[in-house]
């Protein structure tokens, strides 16, 4: 593992394409119109399948200068590698869907899920694809999308996981880690655990103090002595129900790695119940463009505790 983590390391530090490769990518999220732009500017062949999208993914598309494939039969058909790169909850669903195209274009491209699922659940969808004469790597992207911040880190594991080191660009960094599948699938459920975990422990203790009324003081002794704390819920906490419905998904499935670790379910089953929450709110009507990036901390704590009353209000009924 040493030898290719210093191959890809060079490949990503000089942006260089060694190996020029067709590659179709679904869906064009905010990940994957992201992934997709980088892997076209390294001189990459890259298409999604626009067929019955929204228009925000289209936009996304034609924003990161994507090729319309149009259908996914069609995708498969010209993909030596295919990136699944959506929602939890669609990826074994998209799986089926992939492996049926896959059967009848008899192509052999390799498939990868980068989707944030447990690692079983990247065995049963590895299985899937085998079985329709795919080749599969597992993976695992971690870190904001390609071209913001520090650059995204996606982990890739399986027995051909080294086909896809060529892909890295100075933005997205490739990570094997080894011919296991479900390693990848694994480091990104561990990490996710900790950050969107976070991020609902964060939210339960705000709507915790707002429902005892002591939301004043709470704020007050949390900027004398958790400043830190304080300072992450600001700047995450305001905007979390955008991404909210998406991120069930993903809470659920680190409830499922978890408990396959002979550990406790229920922690993340409970990150799922308060993101399922915040889906619910009137907040969650936004996007990551469309967010009001103005709110304030105290005003989306207010907003997700009217949320909480209309909901207790409903089971009461």
């Amino acid at each position: 593992m040493p030898d290719r983590e210093n191959q890809c390391d060079q490949a990503t530090v000089e942006g260089v394409v060694t190996d020029k490769r067709s590659i179709g990518i679904v869906s064009m999220g905010d990940m994957g119109h992201a992934v997709a732009r980088t892997l076209r500017e390294g001189g990459h062949d890259v298409a999604t399948a626009l067929d019955g999208r929204s228009e925000r993914t289209r936009a996304l598309a034609q924003t990161a200068g994507i090729a319309d494939a149009g259908s996914l039969g069609a995708l498969i058909a010209l993909s030596e590698i295919i990136l699944s790169i959506m929602p939890p909850a669609a990826a074994t669903g998209f799986a089926r869907d992939a492996a049926r195209e896959i059967g009848a274009a008899g192509t052999r491209p390799v498939f990868v899920d980068c989707n944030a699922i447990a690692p079983g659940t990247s065995r049963e969808i590895g299985a899937i694809l085998i079985d329709a004469g795919a080749s599969f790597v597992d993976g695992g992207i971690i870190g904001s999308p390609p071209g913001r911040r520090a650059p995204t880190r996606l982990y890739v594991s399986g027995e051909q996981a080294a086909a896809i080191e060529t892909l890295a660009r100075p933005d997205l960094l490739i990570r094997n880690l080894g011919p296991e599948i479900g390693a990848a699938s694994g480091i990104k459920m561990c990490y996710a655990a900790l950050t969107k975990g976070t991020m609902t422990l964060d939210t339960l203790v705000l709507l915790g103090a707002q429902a005892l009324g002591l939301s004043e003081p709470l704020l007050v002794e949390l900027s004398e002595s958790q400043a830190g704390p304080l300072e992450r819920m600001q700047s995450s906490v305001p905007w979390l129900a955008a991404d909210s419905a998406r991120w069930v998904g993903e809470m659920e499935e680190i409830a499922k790695t978890f408990e396959g670790a002979n550990l406790t379910p229920r922690m993340h089953e409970g990150a799922a119940d308060m993101f399922s929450l915040l889906a619910q709110s009137t907040l969650a009507a936004e996007t990551r463009e469309t967010a009001d990036r103005s709110r304030t901390l105290d005003e989306a704590v207010k907003a997700f505790a009217a949320t909480l009353s209309a909901c207790a209000r409903d089971a009461a009924d």
